[in-house]
């Protein structure tokens, strides 16, 4: 089944200042560069630039919209512009004070005419071409595709006061990730709901699982690192240090 043209949407807008003061030597160079942890260097490029240019090698990705904070929207451009290939459009864009807030920003700046939407987080650099492209493909079969790793360590609740209550049995648990592919469709649908959600909305497949909507899980691998913490950076660094990408 050929995949259609895709618009990518790449949550970018998280601050992580915390992150930042831990990780001042690491900073892209730039004032406002550095407000940003999607800035900060990770093997002699900035964390966002990884992530473009995997997207970027995905033939049926025709535009990417970038939701960055408000005061980095222009230097954003003038920094990654040059990375968009020909035929393709690269847009920064200022995002919300919440994900889903520049998500949905992001969306409604996104070209009507894609039948696909990707949505990944700017603090996952190490997402393989090939893993974005089986999303897609999935997506396009089923409507929505999540990528994602089982979950290989045992798993407790626990009580506030620190009391182990039960082991969760894990066969049928995965740890979400990002991209989460939609049909166009689907996604815009969602995104018009999200005020029915009750509770916080802690990623997109949440959103189309509220509608009744079949989301497929696509396994990605262990590379696919949520930057978070500087030892998360660390990781990723010792990742491409090993000589990832290992296999396309």
């Amino acid at each position: 089944m050929p995949v259609p043209q895709a618009s990518v949407i790449i949550a970018a807008a998280g601050a992580g200042r915390r992150f930042i003061e831990a990780t001042t030597p690491r900073r892209a160079g730039s004032a406002r560069g550095e407000a940003s942890k999607v800035f900060v260097n990770l093997g002699g490029r900035p964390v966002l630039a990884h992530v473009l240019s995997a997207f970027a090698a995905v033939d049926s990705v025709v535009e990417m919209i970038v939701a960055v904070s408000a005061e980095t929207v222009e230097w954003a451009g003038e920094t990654f512009g040059g990375m968009a290939s020909e035929g393709r459009r690269l847009q920064f864009i200022a995002g919300g004070g919440e994900r889903i807030q520049s998500v949905a920003l992001a969306l409604e700046a996104s070209d009507r005419s894609t039948e696909l939407v990707a949505i990944h987080d700017a603090v996952r650099p190490l997402i393989r071409p090939a893993v974005i492209a089986e999303a897609m493909r999935v997506a396009v079969e089923y409507g929505a595709a999540v990528v994602g790793q089982p979950i290989d360590h045992t798993i407790k609740t626990v009580t506030e006061d620190g009391l182990v209550a039960e082991t969760v049995p894990r066969r049928s648990l995965w740890m979400a990730q990002t991209p989460q592919v939609f049909r166009r469709e689907i996604i815009t649908q969602a995104y018009g709901r999200r005020g029915d959600m009750v509770g916080s909305v802690t990623d997109d497949a949440q959103l189309v699982e509220a509608m009744g909507q079949t989301v497929m899980m696509v396994p990605g691998d262990a590379a696919n690192v949520k930057i978070t913490t500087p030892e998360d950076l660390r990781v990723c660094e010792a990742i491409l240090a090993a000589g990832w990408p290992f296999e396309q």
